[in-house]
């Protein structure tokens, strides 16, 4: 199968392709200049031609498309909105209006944020943030592609990630670094709850629910990728030094919880037929290079 991939220079980028070449012929898309070679796959820049990038589709019969590419922020400044709506909505916009102008491209698999739907029950919609408040436009915008262009469209909304590698400043990196320079990390008061999955079981994730799409398997607009266990941040910080055997410096309550912080994190549906394999303590080990 012949698959294009935005995003695929980021953390869970980089995996997922590095899994999928395995299989599938790739391309990848990127907005900056240059993405496309540093995995040595071919590809394509983005700009505003979006005719130009429909032709690429069409040439190269792409057939189905994983969007990854998005800005992150968890608190936003004035100047950044324009960055934060161009990535994560005219973005994916432009991807799916180059698809149906290419005509081959049969599904679209989008990523979403559990931040989406903060302290709510069901599917309903409440951003943590304008970020998470994007991630939904995008998926509104995708409708009109869809229901007028017929292309299956999903979005696999994801918890907190980690894995080997991860650059990104998400919490083991924080507590490793920690560890290793003895300083002290001030955190939250710790009482919320973190719904960790490792980077092995994202990418089976996708590939997963890329195969039903491509299969034509009748499924819902959304599903999650949920480790199914939610730890307590103390807790947790607790389990990374029993099992690293590292001392972590913390001082719990030296900032205050974030505005809207996520106290329990929302569980959505499941992906059909997939479950996480890797629980927290061999992740842990797994993080830090051990086995």
């Amino acid at each position: 199968m012949k698959i294009l991939v935005t995003g695929a220079t980021g953390f869970i980028g980089t995996n997922l392709t590095r899994e999928l070449k395995k299989k599938h012929d790739l391309y990848i898309l990127g907005q900056f200049e240059g993405d496309p070679e540093k995995l040595g796959l071919p590809g394509i820049v983005m700009s505003d031609n979006i005719q130009h990038l429909a032709d690429y589709i069409k040439a190269n019969e792409i057939e189905g498309i994983i969007h990854l590419a998005s800005l992150y922020l968890t608190t936003h400044t004035p100047e950044q909105v324009k960055d934060l709506v161009s990535s994560n909505i005219y973005f994916g916009t432009a991807v799916l209006e180059a698809a149906t102008q290419a005509g081959c491209v049969r599904w679209f698999l989008n990523t979403g944020s559990i931040w989406q739907n903060y302290n709510v029950e069901g599917n309903a919609y409440n951003p943590v943030n304008l970020y998470a408040a994007t991630k939904q436009a995008f998926i509104d915008m995708a409708k009109y592609y869809s229901d007028v262009f017929g292309i299956r469209f999903c979005t696999l909304k994801l918890c907190d990630t980690y894995g080997p590698n991860d650059t990104r400043k998400k919490l083991f990196k924080l507590f490793k670094d920690c560890s290793e320079s003895g300083e002290v990390l001030k955190m939250s008061p710790g009482e919320q709850k973190i719904d960790l999955i490792y980077i092995t079981d994202i990418i089976a994730g996708f590939t997963h629910l890329s195969e039903l799409l491509s299969n034509n398997v009748v499924l819902a607009d959304e599903y999650v990728l949920t480790s199914g266990k939610q730890i307590p941040l103390k807790e947790l910080a607790q389990l990374f030094s029993k099992v690293s055997g590292r001392k972590l410096n913390i001082e719990w309550g030296g900032r205050p919880y974030r505005d809207r912080e996520v106290m329990i994190p929302w569980k959505g549906i499941p992906v059909p037929g997939w479950k996480a394999e890797i629980d927290v303590q061999k992740g842990i080990k797994l993080f830090l290079g051990e086995r």
